[in-house]
């Protein structure tokens, strides 16, 4: 993805441009039903599980990265996964090979 791209995703979600690293976490566990929050690297200091307010949260990947997954996932191939298989895809990968 072109960062150009990138900085609309982030713009679009009212995260800032200027943070190293946009991280995704998921409130609780990692499941689909889990609320999706996103976390400066700066605040979070990049750790797996991180804590605000009494709240657990788990990180799934850093968001260029996300994109980047579902980009070479379906780019180039005849694919026409929905968001939920695509979610489903994501959360497969995090907890067997990331």
């Amino acid at each position: 993805m072109k960062v150009e791209e990138l900085d609309k995703v982030y713009e679009g979600l009212g995260l800032r441009l200027e943070s190293e690293c946009q991280l995704i976490y998921m409130q609780g566990t990692l499941g689909l039903s889990s609320e999706i929050i996103f976390f400066e690297i700066e605040e979070t200091e990049d750790d797996l599980v991180f804590q605000k307010k009494g709240i657990t949260y788990i990180q799934l990947f850093p968001l260029n990265y996300t994109v980047d997954l579902v980009k070479s996932e379906i780019d180039g191939k005849d694919k026409n996964y929905s968001s939920i298989e695509i979610a489903k895809r994501l959360l497969d990968y995090r907890q067997r090979d990331a």
